[in-house]
């Protein structure tokens, strides 16, 4: 893989992942300083929208990762990084997925329930990728 498709893979992982979880600590654990607002914190509304325009970078790159990186792994056999980078890809379309059905969901029950997988899902990707990169990487996609 080419380098800066790496870096753009790290840096939307990395914006996307934590701005999630900066959002989901705002809106359940924190309070909000007017107690007729439904926003826990002052930078809640800002987060999601930073996860949310960060979200097609990651699309993006996981598409550049998995036909220049996974496509290969996967044709060439197992290697030390072949079942987190499996399930790094398994868990990229539900989380895809959830994410997109939380912006159109109309009632308040499905979008919850939506919002909540999307967050396990997102937790465990979180997870999974840092697990990926503890692998060691073959000296070919280090350029």
């Amino acid at each position: 893989m080419k380098r800066w498709a790496v870096v753009l893979n790290h840096l939307a992982c990395a914006f996307v992942g934590l701005s999630g979880i900066a959002y989901g600590v705002m809106k359940y654990f924190l309070a909000g300083s007017d107690p007729d607002s439904r926003v826990g914190h002052p930078w809640q509304q800002p987060m999601l929208k930073l996860h949310v325009l960060a979200a097609p970078f990651l699309v993006f790159a996981l598409g550049l990762v998995f036909s220049g990186h996974a496509l290969q792994r996967l044709k060439g056999g197992m290697d030390p990084g072949c079942a987190s980078g499996a399930g790094l890809l398994g868990l990229a379309a539900p989380l895809i997925l959830t994410g997109a059905l939380i912006q159109v969901l109309t009632g308040d029950a499905a979008r919850q329930w939506t919002g909540w997988i999307h967050a396990a899902l997102g937790a465990v990707y979180v997870l999974a990728y840092a697990a990926h990169l503890l692998k060691k990487v073959p000296e070919e996609d280090r350029g």
